[in-house]
């Protein structure tokens, strides 16, 4: 007999929510309806900085029969692709080869998640290593499938958001910003108290996050009685960010959006003229909205000027888009049929809407999805019937010449029977690994047992992607399970010495000598570092002054491409011996692979040894700066240069 204290259990079993569904077509329909006007209203206002006044639009700037294409709607078609071609039990891996297949465009976080899965790093990692922009908008605003699939099950919609936003932003903000926007949104199928759905998202993610700072900050100016514009000042000061993009101040703004608006066009409207990223904070809120209210009470003078029509732009490619919103609501709502009778859900598809008690249901609900911020972002995870493999990059997933590198691995036995497990690494040619021969692990029953293992290697034997191959082999139980370990090349760079003072950067000094120098020369030194950050600061100790940088790269074609230094200061670039570029102005930093308007340029690398000269002046305050290099086309990464050795090794 089940004794589990008992009228709470009773109570959660017996209750269930039951939406018709008719509802349940008519609230997707009104998702995706809200979701296209609210990004057409906003997509021509969108910038990649914010800015400090707000804007004062109440219709739309320009009108689009189908809407403006935007990575908001139709990233998450790619989602539905997947959830056709690969069932309900996707994984972020799931989604991760859909990534490479089918989205094309590298803006931002994109990009990054997009190379580092190209180099064969798998989520989280994929998401995690090297990249900038993980507490940005990317994943928020791709919420509303994931609540649209288990409408009133925010704990399942959760966890879909969780594997889609680690893809590409593990470890920053915008994971919490796609689970609260999921929450809420799931929520909002049989909810429609706009205060209460915003507290119950708040109570889906971590207390101290930036992002709860930013929507509590929204709400207490609500409830507090303040104007929507002084509201949108107080959030401003408190998560304030330059780049649009930043997820906590947006996911204030669309709060704000969605709490002080009167109607649907004046909430879509509000978000908007907050600013910074306007067609993500305007598309959100309008999903929203039209969950709550469902196609049939939305404004006809909003919906009925963009049509039904979807607008793709020509970064998807490979999947199989739906005819209009319409199919898309029919071929989505018949997956959540799917999701809502396999899992353990509390509401059912019924021929009425039954929603009594849905706050108290839902609240019950947070608890697991509370579980997902005690998951490192650092481990990538596999599993059999009988076992799961956890493996943690202790040191990070670059491997540095020479530099030793450590991972974790841990088995944990599903079974109550104990086992032994046999774990041997296979490394790439001329790689060293300790310990290099067999470990044996003794696993209680539900019980945990790790080893950890660390490898090194030098120049000559590091590649763009490096895979070392886990082999697990439990005595006594058939098969052997093999889990790929990859590792990426890092950087390799020469430093010369700062010479300080108050100098401008074009006061001339002797590294510019070596620009061209194929050699290590004097006055320089050899720094290894694991990312595309140059971690120059320290070398400063707090004063103004210049340094410089060499850093070779060998090209196995001659290309175009697109080389940036973004920085909070100056800088001059030279590219074999030839100066290409300085910067045009300070801007706020914003380490991208396409260009910030300052800090990039176009050039060619030539077949074979390339060598870029970077000079970077320091004035008063810290000094952050990267180095970025894409093709010219799509301004993608490019897995195959080689960084990480000098030519004379």
């Amino acid at each position: 007999m089940i004794n589990v204290g008992s009228d709470r259990y009773l109570w959660e079993r017996c209750m269930v929510l039951k939406i018709s569904w008719y509802t349940y077509m008519d609230k997707v329909y009104g998702c995706w309806l809200g979701k296209n006007a609210g990004g057409t209203l906003g997509g021509p206002l969108e910038d990649i900085y914010g800015r400090d006044e707000m804007f004062n639009v109440w219709w739309y700037p320009r009108i689009v029969e189908g809407g403006i294409p935007n990575d908001d709607l139709e990233i998450q078609l790619v989602w539905l692709q997947a959830l056709k071609d690969r069932g309900i039990l996707l994984s972020a891996r799931d989604l991760a080869e859909y990534w490479l297949d089918c989205i094309l465009y590298n803006p931002d976080e994109y990009g990054f998640c997009r190379m580092n899965l190209r180099r064969g790093l798998i989520p989280p990692i994929s998401g995690l290593y090297d990249n900038w922009f993980k507490d940005c908008m990317g994943s928020p605003i791709r919420s509303e499938i994931w609540a649209c699939i288990a409408p009133g099950a925010p704990d399942i919609a959760a966890r879909y958001a969780y594997q889609d936003a680690i893809c590409d932003h593990a470890g920053g903000e915008s994971v919490y910003g796609e689970v609260f926007n999921t929450v809420l949104e799931s929520s909002a199928f049989v909810i429609s108290d706009r205060v209460k759905l915003v507290e119950i998202g708040l109570k889906a993610i971590p207390e101290d996050s930036k992002t709860a700072k930013a929507v509590e900050a929204a709400l207490d100016a609500y409830l507090d009685g303040l104007d929507w514009m002084d509201a949108r000042e107080y959030v401003r000061r408190m998560v304030y960010h330059p780049v649009a993009q930043y997820s906590p101040i947006n996911l204030g703004f669309q709060t704000i959006g969605l709490l002080y608006g009167r109607d649907f066009g004046d909430a879509i409207c509000k978000a908007v003229n907050c600013g910074w990223d306007t067609d993500c904070t305007g598309a959100t809120v309008g999903a929203i909205w039209g969950i709550i209210y469902g196609r049939s009470r939305l404004p006809r003078e909003w919906i009925d000027p963009l049509g039904d029509t979807i607008t793709v732009s020509s970064g998807i490619a490979n999947i199989c888009i739906p005819s209009s919103l319409g199919e898309l609501t029919y071929e989505v709502c018949s997956i959540g049929r799917r999701v809502i009778s396999y899992f353990d859900t509390s509401i059912e598809i019924s021929d009425t809407d039954h929603f009594e008690d849905a706050e108290r249901i839902i609240e019950s609900k947070l608890e697991s999805v509370r579980g997902l911020w005690s998951i490192p972002y650092d481990r990538i995870e596999f599993y059999s019937n009988s076992i799961r493999v956890y493996v943690a990059y202790l040191d990070g997933p670059a491997i540095l010449p020479g530099i030793p590198n450590r991972f974790k691995v841990s088995v944990e036995n599903l079974r109550s029977i104990p086992v032994s497990a046999r774990v041997k690494v296979h490394t790439p040619d001329g790689w060293i690994l300790d310990p290099h021969t067999l470990v044996n692990l003794d696993i209680p029953g539900k019980g945990v047992a790790d080893t950890i293992f660390t490898v090194k290697a030098y120049s000559g034997s590091i590649c763009s992607s490096n895979k070392c191959l886990v082999d697990i082999d439990l005595v006594g139980r058939p098969g052997v399970i093999g889990i790929p370990v990859n590792f990426v090349g890092g950087y390799v760079w020469l430093i010369s010495d700062v010479f300080y003072g108050d100098l401008s950067i074009d006061t001339y000094l002797p590294p510019e000598d070596d620009v061209d120098l194929y050699d290590i020369g004097d006055g320089w030194r050899i720094e290894l570092w694991s990312e595309s950050r140059l971690e120059v600061e320290r070398f400063f100790k707090g004063k103004p002054g210049i340094i410089y940088l060499r850093h070779f790269i060998y090209s196995q074609s001659e290309r175009r491409v697109r080389i940036g230094v973004p920085n909070n200061s100056i800088m001059k670039l030279w590219l074999n011996g030839s100066i290409i570029h300085e910067t045009v102005k300070p801007v706020p930093l914003r380490p991208n692979y396409s260009g910030d308007r300052s800090n990039y340029t176009d050039a060619k690398l030539r077949s074979g040894w390339n060598q870029v000269a970077i000079k970077l002046l320091r004035s008063s305050r810290p000094l952050e700066a990267y180095f970025t290099i894409a093709d010219s086309e799509r301004y993608g990464g490019i897995p195959d240069l080689i960084h990480w050795k000098l030519p004379w090794e």
